[in-house]
């Protein structure tokens, strides 16, 4: 007996196989066991998994990268989630194509819950009567502006729905006072190459009330001094216990490229001992900017070491 997903014919039984080896797939994840996951893979598998890497080459490679995802997962009373939804069979012979949504993250003892659903597709090939996974993809839809994955988003949410977390927003973001906002604002586009959001600036009867730039992938909030509203920049505190680090690809051009647009240095391109060449400059707003480009992989060891050495007088 067959059955039609989309005008493709396929096997009842395939799709009942097909779903028996997801079921064995989440049990192995859930516990977290790597070796029962392999064995579900051909030894030739190509994953495009939504982490780490573009993609991974055989089932070797593979079997490091789920091993290094299984040292990050939480512990400490947290239990992994993985759950399937819409999954959709398509096969011919000894092919079968499956894709559907994926719930992935963990839920602590109190029953809070953080995880988000991933699209995944999979090609399956049988082999000596069994079927394994050829090719492996996940996936999450990205904010173009901000080019963060949205990982708040539900298969059954309204149309329309408000968010809690506004688009390309992160849990975390810098809201900086500066005597002249504008200014600032073009100054920060030709220091960190800073890109002002649609609408991210707002202003009343040509008064600068409010302003959102986009450096790298993240949003910095910036508001025009206002000492009636508390809002004090650094040049009027005479100071600032507060430094913005950036992540570059390049930190000496990126240095270059703050001092010539006006940035003062505070402390010159050097590497550092946790791994970063490292510098740290003051805009002509009394903000500083610590810049970094990651250059060595350390261990924890490692950087003791090397923080000793460097903190010796």
């Amino acid at each position: 007996m067959n059955k039609v997903n989309d005008g493709v014919p396929v096997d009842a039984q395939v799709s009942v196989d097909v779903a028996q080896v997801y079921d064995q797939w989440i049990a192995a994840a859930v516990s977290q066991n790597v070796e029962d996951i392999m064995q579900l893979y051909t030894d030739d598998v190509v994953a495009y998994d939504a982490v780490l890497a573009l993609r991974f080459e055989g089932k070797s490679a593979y079997r490091e990268h789920w091993q290094r995802c299984m040292e990050l997962c939480p512990s400490d009373g947290k239990q992994p989630v993985f759950r399937l939804r819409d999954l959709q069979v398509h096969s011919a012979g000894d092919l079968a194509l499956a894709h559907g949504l994926l719930l992935c993250g963990h839920t602590d003892d109190a029953g809070h819950a953080e995880t988000a659903w991933m699209r995944v597709t999979t090609g399956m090939r049988r082999e000596q009567g069994r079927w394994r996974i050829f090719h492996e993809h996940f996936s999450s839809p990205f904010d173009m502006p901000s080019g963060k994955a949205m990982f708040h988003l539900q298969p059954d949410q309204p149309e329309g729905q408000v968010r809690p977390i506004p688009s390309g927003m992160a849990s975390v973001t810098p809201h900086i006072v500066c005597k002249d906002a504008p200014a600032a604002i073009e100054f920060y586009k030709k220091a960190f190459g800073a890109r002002e959001l649609p609408g991210g600036i707002l202003e009343l009867d040509g008064v600068f009330l409010h302003g959102e730039i986009v450096i790298g992938d993240s949003i910095i909030m910036i508001s025009q001094e206002d000492e009636r509203c508390g809002s004090v920049s650094p040049l009027t505190l005479k100071g600032t216990p507060v430094s913005l680090h950036v992540y570059v690809e390049d930190v000496d051009q990126a240095f270059r490229r703050a001092i010539e647009a006006g940035a003062n240095e505070l402390m010159p391109v050097t590497d550092m001992f946790w791994g970063d060449r490292f510098c740290v400059v003051a805009d002509p707003y009394g903000h500083h900017w610590s810049l970094a480009t990651h250059v060595r992989d350390l261990t924890p060891a490692q950087i003791q070491d090397a923080a000793r050495q460097f903190c010796q007088p």
